[in-house]
């Protein structure tokens, strides 16, 4: 009894988000993390008045994930010949063998599929994470001036009122990053709150034009502005929005405690999460940062997560119109990557649906899948 009373709660909730969402954390894996797209930290650059990287790259921590019973021997010698590795290659580093350009340069890489190839030969799936930074910024205003119940109140899906939210804003951030300068977002003081929801507002433009879950979240956001509170958008520090993506290497160390994790290196989280982790009760030791040229498999981390970053940023950043003209051109190579990416995809997915998580807007799942459609019906 003593013994249950002492879990850590955040162990206990992530427990029962599991339960909810049919994930395995039962089996006892091996994870194998890289990341891309780190910026170490998102803010609004006071000096550029704007984000201080791309918006349309999400961060993605991902890697390779096998049962822990399942045994692999491989090391970097047996890539050589397959990659056409040169001899002075001591280390498989996507930046520097695979990274040719944007996401359809990089699918054009015959060594992208041998390695995928491999992975997809293997006991090994793939797991992500891909955080969309301008997404997780705007959850903190939506999350301000509107409640769960409200929402199911007025028969809307809370997601899918999220994603509406984001888009609402996503084709006027040049303006959003301008105001947020201006209000030294997150940290609006209580008496701006009234001109904050009414430029976003302005920003957002005439209701006539909008559909009617749009027009219900500027309704929201009316109401806001005659409150004195954005209960998520004071007391923080000013400009910074993420100060770092330590939570997201915490989060599987959590929820999957039979498991073992394995880092690469990366000194600006990895005291912040053994911190984290420490303070946890009863939390499993299950988890370790090492140097990425000592192990082959956080190696082969590194290329998942360089091509999801380089795709998810693809997704973000094109028109439907542009990604079907984009399909239509595509060469043999590069429909073959791109449909291999996929499969691993719902390999992992039908292993576990815990291995891909995304803290993005729902639309932006759809939007991936519908572009691996497009390409399957291109073969």
């Amino acid at each position: 009894m003593d013994n249950e009373r002492n879990i850590d709660p955040l162990v206990s909730l992530q427990q029962e988000l599991c339960d909810m969402w049919g994930i395995n954390n039962q089996t006892k894996y091996v994870f194998y993390y890289d990341e891309s797209n780190n910026c170490r930290k998102f803010w609004v650059d006071d000096s550029k008045q704007q984000f201080n990287t791309d918006y349309t790259a999400d961060f993605v921590l991902a890697g390779l994930v096998k049962k822990e019973e399942d045994t692999v021997d491989v090391s970097l010698e047996s890539f050589r010949k397959p990659l056409k590795l040169q001899g002075n290659v001591e280390e498989i580093k996507f930046k520097k063998l695979y990274a040719k350009g944007d996401f359809l340069q990089c699918v054009k890489e015959k060594r992208l599929f041998e390695t995928l190839l491999w992975i997809d030969k293997s006991p090994f799936y793939i797991h992500y994470t891909n955080v969309n930074n301008l997404f997780y910024t705007l959850v903190e205003i939506f999350d301000s001036i509107v409640n769960p119940d409200e929402i199911s109140e007025f028969g809307y899906n809370y997601f899918k009122m999220k994603s509406v939210f984001y888009y609402m804003f996503k084709g006027k951030a040049d303006e959003l990053q301008i105001l947020m300068f201006k209000y030294k977002y997150p940290n609006i003081q209580r008496e701006d709150v009234e001109r904050f929801c009414n430029e976003l507002l302005f920003l957002l433009g005439s209701r006539r034009e909008m559909k009617e879950e749009e027009k219900f979240l500027a309704g929201m956001l009316a109401r806001a502005s005659k409150s004195d509170e954005l209960v998520f958008l004071h007391d923080n520090d000013d400009y910074i929005m993420q100060e770092n993506y330590a939570e997201f290497y915490a989060d599987p160390i959590r929820k999957y405690q039979k498991s073992t994790h394995i880092f690469d290196e990366e000194t600006t989280v990895q005291d912040i999460v053994k911190r984290q982790i420490a303070q946890g009760e009863n939390m499993a030791d299950n988890f370790k940062f090492v140097k990425s040229e000592t192990d082959i498999f956080v190696q082969l981390s590194d290329v998942v997560a360089g091509i999801l970053g380089k795709l998810f940023k693809y997704i973000n950043s094109t028109s439907v119109n542009q990604r079907r003209k984009d399909i239509e051109g595509l060469s043999k190579i590069q429909i073959d990557n791109i449909l291999l990416i996929d499969k691993l995809r719902m390999e992992a997915n039908r292993e576990n649906p815990g291995f891909l998580h995304s803290v993005a807007p729902l639309d932006e799942v759809g939007i991936l899948d519908r572009f691996f459609e497009m390409v399957k019906s291109r073969e």
